[in-house]
Order: C-alpha cells, then sequence, then structure tokens
C-alpha cells in the first residue's frame, strides 16, 4: 500500500474482508452480493486454489463495487504489486489506446489479473460488467473449467473491446517484466513475495 500512495496519482481505495481502519478502506461485508456468494460457497471443499471460487470472489466484488465509482478509468492491482514509479490518468489513458479495458494476457494460459484497466465510459462496459457480475450473482462461475476470477474475466471480455498488453507471452510466465508496465510496477508472486523484508505492504 505504501508504494502505491507513493506513487499513485489516482484516487486510491483499498478492498478488504479484515477489520482495517486506513482511510482508503472499504470493507468487503458492504459490497453488495459479496457476503451472499461467500455464504453459498463455504460448503464447498476445493480440491486446490483453481476450484477455491470463494478466494477468487473477493477481488471480482471489489472491482464491481469500484465500476460503480465516478471515476472513468479504474484500475485494480493486486495486493502484492509494488509500484515503483509514479503513474496517472494519462498513463493508464494510453495503455487503453481507447479500448474498454487492457490487461496481461499470456497464450495457451488465461489472464494475469494482478493488473487490468477499464475504461467505464467505453460503448462495451456495461455489457462486459453485466458478464462479469453474472458468473458470481447467478453462480456461473461454477460452469467454468476453474472456478477463478481470470476465467471470469476472459470469458467477459471475449467479442469485446480489449487490448492485450502482452501479445506474444505466454505459459505462466512473468508478464509484468514484458509489458509496457515493467519500469512502472512489478507483482511480487512467489518467492518474490520476500525480496523486501523491511519494506511495508
Amino acid at each position: 500500500l505504501q508504494s502505491l500512495r507513493s506513487n499513485c496519482k489516482l484516487p486510491v481505495r483499498v478492498y478488504t474482508e479484515d477489520d482495517i481502519t486506513i482511510p482508503e478502506v472499504v470493507s468487503l461485508h458492504d459490497v453488495p452480493g459479496w457476503k451472499g456468494f461467500v455464504q453459498d460457497s463455504r460448503h464447498i471443499e476445493p480440491q486446490n486454489y483453481l476450484f477455491d471460487a470463494q478466494r477468487f470472489s473477493h477481488k471480482v466484488y471489489a472491482q464491481l463495487d469500484a465500476f460503480e465509482s465516478r471515476h472513468r478509468y479504474v484500475v485494480w492491482l493486486d495486493a502484492d504489486v509494488v509500484v515503483k514509479k509514479k503513474f496517472g490518468q494519462k498513463f493508464i489513458k494510453d495503455l487503453l489506446d481507447g479500448e474498454m479495458c487492457a490487461f496481461l494476457g499470456r497464450q495457451n494460459s488465461y489472464t494475469e489479473t494482478g493488473f487490468i484497466a477499464f475504461d467505464t465510459h467505453h460503448p462495451d462496459f456495461p455489457e462486459f460488467k453485466e458478464r462479469y457480475r453474472n458468473w458470481y450473482d447467478l453462480r456461473y462461475i461454477y460452469m467454468l473449467p476453474y472456478w477463478i476470477d481470470c476465467l471470469a474475466f476472459d470469458a467477459s471480455k471475449h467479442g469485446l473491446s480489449q487490448r492485450n498488453l502482452t501479445p506474444d507471452a505466454s505459459g505462466m510466465m512473468d508478464v509484468f517484466v514484458r509489458s509496457p508496465l515493467a519500469d512502472y510496477m512489478e507483482h511480487d508472486k512467489g518467492m518474490r513475495k520476500h525480496r523486501r523484508p523491511n519494506e511495508p505492504e
């Protein structure tokens, strides 16, 4: 969070299910639909993380709530994304390049959703938002091969305006370093989480 506060020129909103009192925080308990989905999925014992629908519902409901803000550009960052360089609205607008969303795609795999940018004023956005919500509000997520937000996002943007920032990436490679985001942020996943033991989150 500290790196985001220092480098993001856009309004910051943090979503959590924990009891944290800082100015940017929104409780997921106050987000419409989230609590009902969590309660309905508690009886399901996931085989592994790919079938942990409850875990990945948090970020989707957070995004859906953020879409209802009055901001044209909405950017999602996972909590383990470290921001290294200042960015603002122009940077996000350039990434979108007139499209409805910009994302980090990977051939032969699902999208890396640690970063997604949206233009909520784009004509395709209402269709995307409805599809995205239906995967969870209507429990359609259980119809997908894996019950994760990445597949819900990929299915929701299918056939709509979009910009893949990493068209040559494939598999499970680190797409952040291969994208226009490389100088601005990195995703501290796996062993990379342990590289900054003294840096506040």
